[in-house]
């Protein structure tokens, strides 16, 4: 069955423009973070649920700001919250495009191997019958080469 996950073509143009975008993202948030594992898991992950609770605490920090102890910084807190409020959205978009990436690479990896595997199999089939042919399955076959166990060589 010849199954073809993705039929497209991307211009080395249109590469070079998406690459740019990326570094104008990149040159545009270089505050991201590059937190470790260990330091990701230590932070307070703020999902769905708690941006009602992100809106009241700010309507307290603008309407009631008395209440709050003089070490408390607003400035920041109002900064740290406009900028969740920008990126969040953008989070979601990167993600999104992020996923469609790897999918699509995923994709047309798999038609791209299938379709390597036919060629293979023709030259396998008429190596001995056209000049030449022969160097390249031997390349070929190496990707198809097993190595032998350690049992196998032990005799065990």
């Amino acid at each position: 069955m010849d199954l073809n996950l993705i039929s497209a073509m991307l211009s080395g143009e249109d590469a070079e423009e998406v690459r740019k975008a990326f570094a104008t993202i990149n040159t545009k948030l270089p505050f991201l973070s590059t937190m470790q594992s260990a330091e990701v898991s230590g932070v307070f992950k703020v999902g769905n649920n708690y941006q009602p609770f992100l809106e009241l605490a700010k309507e307290v920090v603008d309407t009631h700001p008395e209440i709050l102890p003089a070490v408390f910084n607003k400035d920041e807190f109002g900064k740290d919250y406009t900028l969740y409020k920008t990126i969040q959205p953008l989070s979601i978009e990167a993600e999104e495009v992020s996923e469609g990436l790897k999918k699509s690479v995923m994709a047309v990896g798999g038609d791209t191997i299938n379709a390597a595997l036919e060629v293979y199999s023709a030259v396998k089939q008429h190596k001995d019958k056209v000049p030449g042919l022969s160097v390249l399955y031997e390349a070929m076959f190496a990707f198809f080469k097993r190595t032998r166990s350690k049992k196998d060589e032990t005799g065990k």
